[in-house]
């Protein structure tokens, strides 16, 4: 279920990366002004509960993987439920980020998800070999290979979040952040094209 969601909102990611330049291009064109008043309250609250409402549909997506598993364990992988928790982690931390800076929780969300990658990335190496010592056939050495590679790229993409070098300038902060964003979704359309032949393996 979760990967026919995933496959289908994938191609819709070419265009969002597309247009991330000229959505970065067009808010460095416009010029400031002074807003309406009373309108800054009003799309402060905004931004909240849309921070609220994607918090609310993780939420839901969980407790649906949960129900599933109820039904006929396994049906949802544990990487998986992984995953959805670590993200309602994530969103739960947006929700008052956002309460204090509506504008500005960006970048403390993002590193947050790229330490919160790492935590992600040992559980799964931990519990493949935790497998493979109790039963080597069941995870393959190469599985385990992959694992230590994801997690050594978590823990750099983590550093590179941390490294003071890129707080020198808002451009430089903005720049890291398109570079983050671009190596993304390069990742996850280059998964998604090739998963069907590594799904067969």
């Amino acid at each position: 279920m979760f990967p026919k969601l995933l496959i289908a909102a994938v191609p819709a990611g070419t265009a969002v990366l597309l247009s991330v330049g000229c959505v970065v291009g067009w808010a460095f064109a416009q010029q400031p002004g002074d807003p309406p008043e009373g309108s800054s309250w009003r799309h402060a609250d905004l931004h909240v509960r849309y921070a609220e409402a994607r918090l609310r549909l993780a939420e839901t997506r969980l407790q649906e993987a949960e129900k599933l598993n109820a039904i006929t364990s396994g049906q949802v992988t544990e990487t998986d439920l992984r995953s959805l928790r670590t993200r309602i982690e994530l969103l739960r931390e947006q929700v008052a980020e956002t309460r204090d800076q509506p504008h500005g929780y960006g970048f403390a969300v993002q590193r947050r998800a790229a330490h919160a990658a790492v935590r992600v990335a040992e559980q799964e190496l931990q519990a493949a070999t935790a497998v493979y010592g109790r039963k080597a056939d069941v995870v393959a050495p190469f599985d385990l290979r992959l694992r230590e590679l994801r997690l050594e790229i978590a823990r750099l993409r983590a550093e590179i979040w941390d490294d003071p070098a890129f707080l020198a300038s808002p451009n430089d902060v903005l720049q890291m952040q398109i570079d983050q964003l671009a190596d993304q979704f390069q990742d996850v359309l280059h998964r998604v094209d090739n998963s069907p032949a590594l799904d067969r393996r």
